[in-house]
């Protein structure tokens, strides 16, 4: 969830802050204001899009690249961890990728919270205090008794007696302007945006700017009705003394007269101006090839588990203690599986036989190699009471794709772009199966437990590399 809420907030960031620059000073309000919806929309839909043909691609075939295999040493440390989430724990690492989740999701509530009080606030302010309405083609205006400043909000106008019988005429053409362009729309989808990336300062400037640009359609609508331009400036300077208060409103006096009047008085601008907004279009790609490159998710993905990795530990005290701790596999006394014993199972011919007949047998994976699959494979299993090996299984897997030093090799791979991410997948399980099969040739002394053979949880690390 915070890697859509990241993405979200570099796409608003990185397509807004162009606007600020080339576009909002420009005089063609209904295009500027396009624009700013079709930024809120792209930043909260493009992250969920994961286009591999946009990737900066940078692995090649790695045909060429030469596998080498590495094994390590038995030992019964790799399977602690499983270990672990039978036996009771006693101290337990913070889990700070949850505390991010929470505090963020927590501040999303807060945000909903305050959205949701405005509205009831302008839902009651609408209603309270109402002298009359009447609704005409749909839209309801409601005069109050009370001074107020007028407001509209989705098909409601809200208006004060005096302002009524005094300015009608052009108060409501005003209100008309945003009504009919659905200015209310564009404030629920602001308000959507402002609650996902509340953390995210260019959501809530760009409520400055998505206002503004309501403002001048509207005063636009009122001029183009032929109210002289003065005329209309007296009014607004008249009615300046305050704004409304109302989050979600559009108001008549919201934003700044002087720059409200610059934008009557200034000549149209050219149409051909419009062509600067064509830069989203490259921002958008960009960000998506960014978003879409292996590096990127693989950073990302690390970066998870890296605060994801809380572990439990336990101060397991003597050997003699630890011993004594066991996992059962079965109801039974002789299904018991030790983790350590008083003596542990030890390979045929010593731990350098084992290693040396692993390297012989092993072979790495032609599909591995082909797109460059590398990483440690560790296989855990039971060494039995006769000492054969039983019980296989991954107890972890962090091979991933190799990309450092890696060149576009364009014909090598036609089909990796749109494949990349299921070759993968079948790479690292052919590095797997290749793991538990040269395991399985391992002979051992048993382990014993006072004197007598038992059962013993053991695991093997097998790395696979390329270079």
């Amino acid at each position: 969830m915070l890697l859509y809420i990241f993405k979200s907030i570099i796409f608003l960031s990185a397509m807004y802050l162009p606007y600020m620059l080339m576009l909002r000073n420009e005089s063609f309000f209904r295009f500027n204001r396009m624009i700013l919806l079709c930024i809120m929309a792209l930043s909260l839909v493009l992250p969920f899009f994961d286009i591999h043909a946009l990737s900066w691609e940078s692995n090649p075939m790695n045909s060429h690249l030469q596998g080498i295999i590495e094994v390590g040493a038995p030992s019964a440390s790799y399977i602690q961890e499983s270990a672990d989430k039978v036996l009771t724990a006693k101290t337990a690492a913070v889990n700070w990728w949850n505390i991010a989740v929470i505090l963020y999701l927590s501040g999303m509530l807060i945000t909903t919270i305050i959205k949701i009080a405005q509205f009831i606030t302008l839902h009651k302010k609408i209603h309270h205090g109402v002298l009359w309405s009447d609704t005409q083609n749909g839209i309801t205006i409601y005069c109050h008794l009370h001074a107020i400043a007028p407001f509209s909000w989705m098909r409601s106008i809200v208006i004060s007696e005096e302002d009524y019988m005094m300015n009608a005429n052009t108060i409501l053409r005003h209100e008309m302007g945003h009504i009919k362009n659905l200015h209310s729309l564009d404030i629920l989808l602001l308000n959507l945006c402002q609650i996902i990336q509340w953390i995210n300062p260019l959501a809530w400037i760009m409520a400055n700017s998505l206002r503004d640009v309501h403002e001048y359609e509207a005063d636009d609508t009122v001029l183009r009705s032929g109210i002289s331009i003065q005329q209309y400036q007296n009014l607004l300077i008249k009615k300046a003394v305050g704004s409304s208060s109302y989050a979600f409103a559009n108001s008549f006096n919201h934003s700044l007269l002087k720059k409200r009047f610059t934008m009557m008085l200034n000549k149209k601008s050219n149409p051909w101006m419009r062509s600067k907004a064509l830069y989203i279009l490259p921002v958008a790609v960009i960000a998506l090839s960014a978003f879409a490159t292996p590096e990127f998710n693989n950073h990302a993905n690390a970066g998870i588990e890296v605060i994801n990795s809380g572990k439990v530990t336990e101060n397991s005290g003597s050997t003699k203690a630890l011993a004594e701790k066991s996992v059962y596999a079965g109801e039974e006394e002789d299904d018991k599986v030790f983790i350590i014993c008083e003596e542990m199972p030890e390979y045929v011919g010593g731990s350098a036989k084992m290693m040396e007949m692993l390297m012989k047998n092993m072979k790495y994976p032609a599909i591995a190699q082909e797109h460059g699959v590398q990483g440690q494979i560790i296989v855990g299993f039971i060494v039995e009471k006769d000492g054969s090996c039983s019980n296989f299984e991954i107890k972890r897997n962090s091979a991933a794709e190799k990309t450092e030093g890696a060149t576009v090799n364009a014909y090598a791979r036609p089909d990796s772009i749109v494949a990349n991410a299921a070759n993968i997948q079948k790479a690292k399980k052919a590095l797997e199966e290749e793991a538990i099969r040269v395991c399985k040739l391992m002979k051992f002394t048993p382990g014993k437990q006072r004197g007598m053979a038992v059962r013993v949880q053991f695991a093997v690390p097998l790395t696979f590399r390329l270079q």
